[in-house]
């Protein structure tokens, strides 16, 4: 019995040692000595890295392998994966990894330590890291998916910088007047669905009979806007002629309506308030 516990604790501490991050960390100290950060290198300790954010709720373990993204500036932007700095510092300036994290707008499984758990392609759980090969099935780019996660703090902007396909949704709601018949947060009618938190509508309480493709709460919203007729034969609302990429800028909308608790410091000004009607 005490050989099997030595055996035990040595596979454990093996098991602690050898671990995916850790060669990622190693090279990540010898690239900051390159690049002539000698101080950083040497305050830098091997270990989990994380950022926690408790007025989200958020602990994300993601730069426990993402090491550069803080060093914009400071680390080539060629360098490999998962040591590149983050590619857009124009955005990093206006939303701080301290206060967003990653998963905020990245989504993924933040307390994940190894790629196959926090890079989940959404197969097995509802918050998908949003990749190019989940972005590609739905026939669009990660940045215009991003957009979709950007609207949960920026939803009551008529149009937001940077957010061109959550901008044309938004702009086609009014003009195809969806508030004649549904209602969203208490303004509207009340003829059709209240569309205040469709992003949580459960996939198991839709009709998919009739869908074509991967039965998935965007693609139904997808299909629904394309021609809501074929999707639900006896629906009431008309087919509204939209092209594809209008109905994924109108599905992508329609998943940013979610029940979200940010602290207010997270939600943008209104626009101030003009003498015109």
């Amino acid at each position: 019995m005490s050989l099997l516990f030595f055996v035990l604790v040595a596979a454990g501490l093996w098991r602690e040692y050898k671990t995916a991050w850790r060669p990622y960390q190693e090279r990540f100290r010898i690239v900051l000595e390159q690049q002539g950060q000698r101080r950083q290198a040497r305050a830098f300790s091997l270990g989990i890295q994380q950022i926690w954010i408790p007025q989200l709720g958020v602990v994300d373990r993601c730069v426990t392998c993402h090491l550069g993204y803080d060093y914009m500036g400071v680390l080539p932007a060629d360098l490999a994966q998962p040591l590149t700095p983050h590619p857009l510092p124009s955005l990093i300036a206006r939303h701080s990894f301290n206060r967003f994290g990653c998963t905020t707008c990245h989504g993924g499984q933040g307390w994940a330590t190894e790629a196959t758990a926090a890079h989940d392609p959404g197969d097995s759980w509802n918050d998908p890291m949003l990749t190019p090969r989940l972005a590609a099935r739905y026939e669009l780019s990660v940045g215009q998916l991003l957009q979709m996660r950007c609207n949960f703090c920026h939803r009551h902007e008529q149009a937001t910088p940077g957010m061109s396909e959550i901008n044309l949704a938004k702009q086609l709601y009014q003009t195809k007047k969806c508030a004649v018949c549904h209602m969203v947060e208490g303004a509207g009618g009340h003829s059709a669905p209240d569309l205040t938190y469709e992003g949580d509508v459960n996939p198991e309480l839709l009709d998919f009979s009739h869908l074509k493709g991967p039965h998935t709460l965007f693609n139904w919203e997808y299909q629904h806007f394309i021609a809501a007729s074929a999707l639900l034969p006896t629906t009431a609302m008309p087919d509204y002629g939209m092209t594809p990429p209008q109905a994924r800028a109108m599905a992508l909308l329609m998943l940013s309506w979610k029940r979200l608790t940010y602290p207010p410091e997270y939600i943008p000004a209104p626009p101030p308030a003009t003498h015109s009607p």
